[in-house]
């Protein structure tokens, strides 16, 4: 027999949330993840007949990767300390936490760009032995509200190309790739991953 699925409800996140927040367990497992195909380079170029060369074109291709063995990523290897996530609750705009049962089970932080009218999304976290019942779904839901609320015009986050099982959930989202940054990490144990950037559009113009 299947365990119960647990009752999800969501509220305002909260400075005390912090503890139960460091303790999920937020590390993921992939067998498939996005490599990054550049085709074609433009270069500056003085020719005053460059007009007459052919066409340059420069496109990037996203390829959906086997690894073996399957990558394990653990976010506390990057030294996300109880600190610093009490820091990412006092530098937001707002946010949500999830629970399941009563127990924290996820949570997304949000902020304005101003300049822009759009929400970002600063952090989304679904614990582990969370995931499966909707909980991601759902906080996006309440992000894309509180976004329309702010009178943003759309949502963006940040996904890293290892990070297979979380752009598949964003794209089961109706979110889409509007930018990749290849040189978007520090010199360290991340540099060499792709930085994507994924939106959705709440209105049809800003």
């Amino acid at each position: 027999m299947e365990a119960e699925s647990p009752r999800i409800d969501v509220r305002t996140v909260l400075p005390e949330d912090a503890k139960a927040l460091h303790e999920l367990d937020y590390s993921f497992e992939t067998d498939r993840i996005y490599t990054l195909n550049v085709r074609g380079r433009l270069t500056p170029t003085t020719d005053v007949d460059s007009l007459s060369l052919p066409r340059q074109t420069l496109s990037f291709e996203l390829l959906e990767t086997s690894v073996d063995p399957p990558l394990y990523k653990s976010f506390r290897e990057f030294k996300r300390t109880l600190a610093d996530v009490e820091a990412w609750l006092r530098n937001v705009g707002g946010g949500y936490v999830a629970l399941a049962n009563e127990q924290v089970a996820g949570v997304i932080l949000l902020n304005v760009e101003e300049w822009r009218s759009l929400t970002r999304i600063e952090h989304i976290i679904v614990g582990r032995h969370f995931r499966r019942y909707g909980i991601g779904s759902l906080l996006l839901s309440c992000a894309a509200d509180w976004a329309r609320n702010h009178g943003c015009w759309a949502i963006l986050l940040e996904a890293q190309n290892v990070n297979y099982p979380a752009i598949q959930f964003y794209l089961r989202n109706g979110l889409e790739v509007w930018g990749i940054n290849q040189q978007f990490y520090p010199p360290g144990p991340v540099e060499h991953e792709i930085a994507i950037f994924m939106g959705k559009k709440l209105y049809s113009s800003p």
